[in-house]
Parts: C-alpha cells; structure tokens; sequence
C-alpha cells in the first residue's frame, strides 16, 4: 500500500515536471522566434515606409484602419478609415493607436506580450520578419482582456 502511495506520487512529481519543461520550451521558442524575427527586420535596414495597422479588443476605436508613413521611426504621414458601424473622431483614433504606429513600437510591444502574457499566437512577415498578425490573451482566467493586431499593406518606399 504504501508502494502504491509512493510511486503514485512520484509519477504525479514527473508529470509535474514535464509540464514545466514543456511550457518552459514553448516559451523560449515564442521569445527565440520574436528575436530572430526582430533581428530580420533590422536587418532589412527599411527605414522609409508604409503600412496599416488594425486594432481588435474590447475597447474604443477597435477596428478602426490606420494606414501610417514611416521614415526613421518617425511617423510623416498617418490616415484613419473608421470602423464602419460608428462615427469615431480620427484624432482619438490615433492617439488609441500610437503604440502601433511603427514596426519598432509594434516589436516592443510583442516582445513585452511574448515575456509576460499568459498566451501569444504571432505570425511575421516572411520577407521582412514584423509581425503581421498578433492575438495576445494577457490573463487567461480574465474577461475581455485578449487584443489582437494585424498589419497589412507593407511597402517599403524610396
């Protein structure tokens, strides 16, 4: 009986552990992918372009369309296209999305959620390596947490 007890509790203790292994791995892979990734865009040295952003979340101006003009990280040009069901004011739409409105922001952003939120699903762009479709869910047990972004219409300009 007490045999039983005790290899019942050291299976538990190894099942335990893999688990650890296996979230610890999958957590390095997010954070080596994101560097590999982030290194590529660096790498392409694009400092002129543009691209538009969108926002997913429960929160104001959620998909609204951001297009942005980016010259050495600085943003020259930006224009907004509303969500279509409200009549949101362009100014608050890109203040709401500052945070996005540069590839560099976008990987400090990403970093940070790949290092500290429960769960990250980012896909990157295969030529340049930004990340161009990101859901974050930062507390898994919360409601109405989760933010999702997605970038499209790259184009590195002369």
């Amino acid at each position: 009986m007490k045999i039983d007890k005790e290899l019942l509790e050291m299976k538990t203790k190894i099942i335990s552990l893999f688990i650890a292994l296996v979230l610890t791995l999958s957590a390095c892979s997010d954070e080596s992918t994101f560097q590999r990734n982030q290194d590529k865009w660096e790498g392409q040295n694009v400092d002129h372009y543009r691209f538009t952003a969108v926002v997913g979340c429960f929160c104001p101006f959620a998909g609204a369309e951001v297009t942005y003009e980016v010259l050495n990280g600085q943003v020259l040009n930006e224009s907004v296209k509303p969500a279509s069901d409200r009549p949101d004011d362009p100014t608050q739409i890109i203040d709401f999305y500052q945070p996005y409105n540069t590839i560099d922001k976008v990987f400090s952003y990403v970093g940070k959620a790949v290092k500290e939120a429960d769960e990250t699903t980012i896909q990157y762009d295969s030529t340049y390596g930004f990340p161009i479709s990101v859901s974050v869910d930062w507390i898994k047990q919360a409601v109405d947490d989760e933010m999702y972004l997605t970038l499209s219409n790259f184009e590195p300009l002369p």
